[in-house]
C-alpha cells in the first residue's frame, strides 16, 4: 500500500471537491490552489483524513478537467495572481477583473481563463529581464524534459490562433532537432509558458505543504486518456493510435456507447520504452499528492476501440481482444459467403422496407448499389458505409435513424482483415441473424458466447503488467474508478495489486437479479472507497428529486422504518450520511455538496445547480458549480463542522479487525 499515505489503522473519511468550485477573498472568479489551504483548515476542523480533487491539468480553453491538452502540465488558470512577483503593479486591473467576475456569480471558464493568461503575460513582460536571468527556473526546465515540448507547442496553437496541431501549416511532427530549433526561434513565448507552469508547480505545491502540515492527505485523478490534441500527442506520437478512438460500450444508460473522441495508447510501443512516459507521468503526480485515483482502469484491462469514421461508440471492440478467425468459422461449417454476408448484409426491397419505410424506393436509388451479379440484392455504397456518412446527410432525422438501423444490421463489425471477426456489440438481436437458418443461428451463437467467455484470461494479464507498472512506481495510495461493464477478472486484479475500487452507492446493487436490489453496506470490500455521488451524477439532494429514482427501495436498504420522507432535509440528509459511513470500505469520501445537504442555509438553492457535470452534454452549466459560500466563511458554519465530526468519529472508532 502506499506508503506515503502512512498508517490505514483506522477507517478514513473525506471530502471530494473540485479545485475550480472554491472561492475566497483572495481568488479571482475561480477556485485556485492557494484556496486549497483554508479549505484544509475546514476539513481540519471536520476531522477528515483527506481531500480528493479532479484533475488539475491545463485544458486551454476546454472548462472539463478531463480535456488535457497535456499529461504534465498545470491548469495556469488556478494560478493566485495577487501571489505572483511583480503583480502590485498591475493593482487596479486586477480589482476590477476581481469585481466583474465576481458579479458573475458562476464560473465563465473561457474569459477567467484568457484574462488569466493575458494577465500574466504583462506581468511576465514587466520583468523579463530578471525572469529570464532567474536560475530557478531555468533549473526547473531542465529537470522537467516534458516542459520544453509542451511550451513550444503551447506556444505554436498560439501562434495558428489555437487550432489543432493537425491544422497548423507547419511542425506538424516535430523530431529532437527540431524541437530545440523552435525553442530558441520563440525563445521569450516559450519561456513565458515555462514560467506560468513554475509559478502554478510552486503555488500548488505551498498548498500541499500546508495541506500535509495539517494531517490530511491529499488525492489526486489521474486521466486516463489524453486529448488528440495535445502536447503529448503532438511529440510523443509514436505512443499514440490515431486510427481510432476511444470510448465506453453500449449499457443501460446509453443504448449506442460513448466516443469520448481521444486517441488510443499504442501499449506495445510504451511497452518496448518500459513504460517511461507512464512512468513519468505519475513522477509528476507525485510531487502533489499523497493518493491518486485511476480514472476508467477498465481501459487497462481493455479498451473500447471505435474506428476514426464512427460518430457514437456501437461499432467499436475491445482492445486487446481474442477475435474469430476464419478458419474457426469455417471449420464450424460457415461458408464464404455466410460470413460476408454477416459483415456485410445484402437486402431486397421487401426487407430494406422494414427499415426505412414509406422512403425506401428514394434512399436505396441514392444510397445503395446492386450486389455484383445480383440485380435485385442491395448493399450500402461504399461512400456512405460509416456514421460519419449517414448523419451528415442532408436527409430527415427519420430517414438517418434508418439507414443507421441498417448500417447496425451486422452480426460482424468490419475489420480491415479478411480472417479476423470481431462481434458486432448487438449481434445476438440483429435482423440478420434470424435470416440464416436454425440450425446455423444456434451454432454461431454457441461460437460467440464461447468467445465472449474466453477474453477475461487476456485481459486479466493485460491489466496486471500495465497496472503493476502503475502501482509500483510511487508510493502514493492507488485508487481505482471502476464503473461501467467489469469484466469479472477486474476484482482479481485489482485485490492482487492493493488498488482501491470505487463504489458508488446507488449503483452498488445487484443488477442481475429481479428489482436489482442495492448492496450492504457491510459488503462493500475493504478495499475500497465508497461514495454517495460524483461528478458525473446528480448529488442526493438531486437524486431525491428524480422522478423513475425509487426512494422506497433506497430507505429500506438503508435500514430505516416507514416511508420514505419525500422531502430531503438536514435531518434526512443525515440519517443517509450516517448509514453510508457505516460501510466496510475504507474510505468514505463524499462530494461536498452532499456534506453541505447537512445545512439549511447551504442547501437553499436547487439541486440542479449542485451539479457538476451531466456526461454526454456539452453546455455552459457543466464544470461550473461554486460553493454556495466562501472557503474562508465555511468555518463559520459550525453546526455542520460539528454534524460532520459526529459523522466521522463513529466511523473512526468502529473496530477494523473485520478485513
Amino acid at each position: 500500500m502506499g506508503m506515503r499515505y502512512g498508517e490505514l489503522s483506522f477507517f478514513q473519511s473525506g471530502v471530494a471537491v473540485p479545485l475550480f468550485s472554491l472561492y475566497s477573498k483572495q481568488s479571482i472568479g475561480i477556485g485556485e490552489y492557494l484556496d486549497l489551504i483554508p479549505f484544509a483548515r475546514w476539513a481540519q476542523f471536520c476531522d477528515f483524513n483527506i481531500i480528493q480533487l479532479l484533475p488539475v491539468n491545463d485544458t486551454g480553453a476546454e472548462s472539463s478537467p478531463y480535456s488535457a491538452r497535456s499529461a504534465f502540465a498545470l491548469n495556469p488558470v488556478f494560478i493566485n495572481i495577487q501571489s505572483v512577483e511583480g503583480s502590485s503593479e498591475f493593482a487596479l486591473d486586477i480589482e476590477s477583473a476581481k469585481a466583474e467576475f465576481d458579479r458573475l456569480g458562476k464560473i465563465d471558464y473561457y474569459k477567467i481563463s484568457s484574462w488569466k493568461r493575458h494577465i500574466l503575460r504583462q506581468i511576465f513582460d514587466n520583468s523579463y529581464d530578471s525572469i529570464k536571468k532567474d536560475e530557478i527556473l531555468s533549473r526547473w526546465i531542465e529537470e522537467n524534459k516534458w516542459a520544453k515540448p509542451y511550451c513550444i507547442y503551447c506556444t505554436l496553437k498560439a501562434k495558428n490562433n489555437e487550432a489543432s496541431w493537425k491544422d497548423w501549416p507547419e511542425y506538424r511532427d516535430p523530431d529532437e532537432k527540431e524541437l530545440e530549433k523552435l525553442w530558441k526561434k520563440f525563445a521569450k513565448d516559450c519561456l513565458f509558458q515555462a514560467w506560468m507552469q513554475c509559478v502554478a508547480e510552486m503555488q500548488f505545491k505551498s498548498a500541499v505543504e500546508e495541506i500535509s502540515k495539517l494531517g490530511l492527505r491529499l488525492k489526486g485523478d489521474i486521466p486516463i486518456l489524453i486529448n488528440e490534441d495535445s502536447a503529448d500527442v503532438w511529440s510523443e506520437r509514436k505512443y499514440f493510435s490515431l486510427d481510432d478512438r476511444a470510448g465506453a460500450p453500449p449499457d443501460m444508460f446509453s443504448y449506442s456507447g460513448q466516443n469520448w473522441g481521444f486517441p488510443t495508447y499504442r501499449w506495445d510501443v510504451l511497452e518496448q520504452d518500459n513504460f517511461t512516459w507512464w512512468r513519468k507521468r505519475l513522477a509528476q503526480a507525485s510531487k502533489f499528492y499523497h493518493a491518486y485515483r485511476i480514472d476508467h482502469v477498465l481501459g487497462f484491462f481493455r479498451i473500447w476501440s471505435i474506428p476514426q469514421k464512427e460518430v457514437t461508440g456501437i461499432m467499436g471492440r475491445f482492445n486487446p481482444c481474442v477475435p474469430l478467425t476464419k478458419a474457426e468459422l469455417t471449420n464450424a461449417g460457415f461458408i464464404p459467403e455466410t460470413l460476408e454476408y454477416l459483415r456485410r448484409p445484402n437486402y431486397s426491397v421487401d426487407q430494406l422496407r422494414s427499415f426505412l419505410g414509406d422512403q425506401t424506393e428514394r434512399l436505396v436509388s441514392l444510397y445503395f448499389q446492386n450486389l455484383p451479379n445480383e440485380f435485385d440484392r442491395f448493399v450500402i455504397k461504399p461512400e456512405y458505409d460509416c456514421e460519419k456518412a449517414i448523419t451528415g446527410l442532408d436527409e430527415p432525422q427519420g430517414a438517418k435513424d434508418g439507414l443507421l438501423k441498417v448500417y447496425w444490421n451486422r452480426v460482424f463489425i468490419p475489420s480491415g482483415d479478411e480472417n479476423t471477426f470481431y462481434p458486432f456489440w448487438y449481434w445476438y438481436n440483429q435482423p440478420v441473424l434470424f435470416t440464416l437458418p436454425e440450425y446455423e443461428q444456434k451454432k454461431l451463437q454457441e461460437i460467440l458466447r464461447n468467445n465472449e467467455n474466453c477474453q477475461n484470461g487476456l485481459w486479466e494479464a493485460n491489466a496486471f503488467k500495465l497496472l503493476s507498472v502503475l502501482a509500483n512506481e510511487t508510493d502514493m495510495l492507488v485508487c481505482a474508478e471502476d464503473l461501467g461493464a467489469v469484466p469479472p477478472c477486474v476484482p482479481t486484479v485489482l485485490n492482487k495489486l492493493n488498488i482501491l475500487s470505487l463504489r458508488i452507492e446507488r449503483w452498488a446493487r445487484n443488477w442481475n437479479v429481479p428489482y436489482s436490489p442495492y448492496y450492504d453496506m457491510e459488503e462493500y470490500p475493504r478495499l475500497s472507497v465508497c461514495t454517495t455521488s460524483c461528478h458525473d451524477t446528480s448529488t442526493l439532494r438531486g437524486l431525491w428529486e428524480e422522478p423513475d429514482f425509487d426512494k422506497e427501495l433506497y430507505w429500506s436498504h438503508a435500514h430505516l422504518q416507514g416511508a420514505a420522507p419525500q422531502e430531503m432535509t438536514p435531518t434526512v440528509a443525515r440519517t443517509l450520511l450516517s448509514h453510508v459511513f457505516s460501510s466496510n470500505s475504507m474510505f468514505c469520501i463524499l462530494p461536498v455538496q452532499d456534506y453541505f445537504a447537512l445545512s439549511a442555509n447551504l442547501s437553499k438553492g436547487p439541486a440542479s445547480e449542485e451539479r457538476v457535470n451531466v456526461p454526454g452534454t456539452v453546455g455552459a452549466s457543466n464544470w461550473c458549480y461554486r460553493l454556495p459560500c466562501s472557503v474562508d466563511d465555511l468555518l463559520d458554519y459550525s453546526s455542520l463542522s460539528s454534524d460532520i465530526r459526529k459523522l466521522v468519529d463513529v466511523r473512526k472508532r468502529r473496530p477494523m479487525w473485520k478485513i
